[in-house]
C-alpha cells in the first residue's frame, strides 16, 4: 500500500538522518539540534511501535503488504538509536564519598523558583558540595539562598557579580570564593565566567543555553562556541549548566579540550529532563565538562532523590579528584 511505503520511508529517513547527523557535522541544524537530545525517547518509541507492528503481522490484523515495510523501517530506527543510548550508560552511579583533594560540584536548574532555596541548600550540605551552579534562579534571590546555605550548615558565598537581571548563579565555599573574579559571558543574563587568581584552580564557566529551536538556535550556537573557545585556551576549565542539548549536539563528548563528565563515567544516557520521565527516557541536557588538567572525574551522578521537589530538572553531582587546591 502506498501509505505504508510512504510512512516507512519517512521513519527510515528521519531515523537515519538523526543517527548520521553528528557524524556528518550537521548536528546543529534546525530541527536536528532540538531532536537529538530526545534520542532515548525516540528509540523507545520506535521499539514499542515495532512490537505493535510485529504483533499485528503475527495476528494477521495487518496485511503483509502494509505491515512488512513499516516493521522493517521501525526495526532499522530502533537498531540505529537504542544501542547508542544503552552503550552510553543508563544505570547511573552513586556519588563518590567525601575525601581530601576533591572538588565537589552540584549543578541544578531549579527553573527559577519551582523548588525553594532551603531544598537546594540541604541537598548541597548533604552532598558536601563546595561549588553549586544554579543555571536559573530569580535575580533577587541572593539573600534568600545565603540564609538557606547558612541554616543548612554550609555557608557558601555567591561568586558571580550578579545584577538585577542575572539568572545564573554560582556559589562556592569561602576558601574557594576568595580566589575568583567575574568576567562577562556572551549573555549577561545566562552565562558567567569566573577567573581564578591562581593556576591551581580552574576557570569556571556556568550557563543556561537557549533551547536550540527556531530563532533561539543562534543564541545556543553562540553559547556553545564560547564554551568550546574557553576550553581550547590551554588553561584548566570547568563548565557546568543546562546546555539544552545532549553530547550529540556537541558533535561528540568534547567541547574544545573539555570532556563531558557523564561520558567519562559511562552515565551519558541518564536523562536529567524532565523529572516526569524515567531517567532512561528523559533528555541528558544538564552537563559538567572539564579539561584533563582540572583533575580526574571520580563520579558523575544524576540525582533522582529530588524528583518530587517540584523542579523539572534533576540535579547532577560531580566529584573531581584534584592534585592541588587552596
Amino acid at each position: 500500500m502506498t501509505w505504508a511505503w510512504a510512512c516507512s520511508a519517512v521513519v527510515a529517513v528521519f531515523a537515519a538522518v538523526l543517527f548520521a547527523a553528528p557524524l556528518m557535522g550537521v548536528e546543529r541544524w534546525h530541527v536536528i539540534a532540538a531532536a537529538l537530545p530526545a534520542r532515548a525517547a525516540l528509540g523507545a518509541a520506535f521499539a514499542v511501535a515495532l512490537v505493535v507492528a510485529l504483533v499485528g503481522l503475527c495476528r494477521r490484523t495487518w496485511r503483509p503488504q502494509a505491515g512488512v515495510p513499516v516493521a522493517v523501517a521501525l526495526a532499522l530506527a530502533t537498531a540505529l538509536h537504542l544501542p547508542v543510548v544503552l552503550a552510553r550508560g543508563v544505570v547511573g552511579e552513586p556519588v563518590a564519598a567525601p575525601a581530601a583533594g576533591q572538588l565537589r560540584l552540584l549543578e541544578w536548574n531549579t527553573n527559577t523558583d519551582l523548588t525553594t532555596p532551603d531544598v537546594v541548600a540541604e541537598l548541597a550540605a548533604a552532598q558536601d558540595a563546595d561549588v553549586v551552579v544554579l543555571p536559573e534562579v530569580a535575580p533577587a534571590s541572593g539573600s534568600t539562598y545565603r540564609q538557606a546555605f547558612a541554616a543548612a550548615g554550609d555557608p557558601l558565598v555567591r561568586v558571580d557579580r550578579h545584577t538585577s537581571t542575572t539568572q545564573v548563579a554560582v556559589w562556592m565555599a569561602p576558601q574557594l570564593a576568595r580566589h575568583y573574579a567575574t568576567l562577562p559571558g556572551p549573555d549577561p543574563v545566562k552565562t558567567v565566567e569566573l577567573r581564578p587568581d591562581t593556576a591551581s584552580l580552574p576557570t569556571v564557566l556556568a550557563l543556561h543555553a537557549p533551547w536550540p529551536v527556531g530563532a533561539r538556535l543562534a543564541g545556543w550556537d553562540r553559547d556553545v562556541d564560547w564554551v568550546a573557545a574557553q576550553c581550547s585556551a590551554g588553561t584548566p576549565v570547568l563548565v557546568a549548566g543546562d546546555f539544552n542539548a545532549s553530547t550529540d549536539d556537541f558533535g561528540g563528548a568534547r567541547l574544545g579540550r573539555c570532556l563531558d563528565a557523564a561520558t567519562q563515567q559511562q552515565d551519558a544516557g541518564v536523562g536529567t529532563w524532565s523529572t516526569h520521565l524515567p531517567t532512561l527516557l528523559a533528555m541528558p541536557i544538564d552537563h559538567v565538562l572539564a579539561t584533563p588538567s582540572v583533575g580526574t572525574v571520580t563520579s558523575f551522578s544524576v540525582l533522582t532523590s529530588e524528583d518530587g521537589s517540584g523542579t523539572r530538572h534533576r540535579p547532577t553531582m560531580t566529584v573531581v579528584a584534584v592534585a592541588d587546591r587552596p
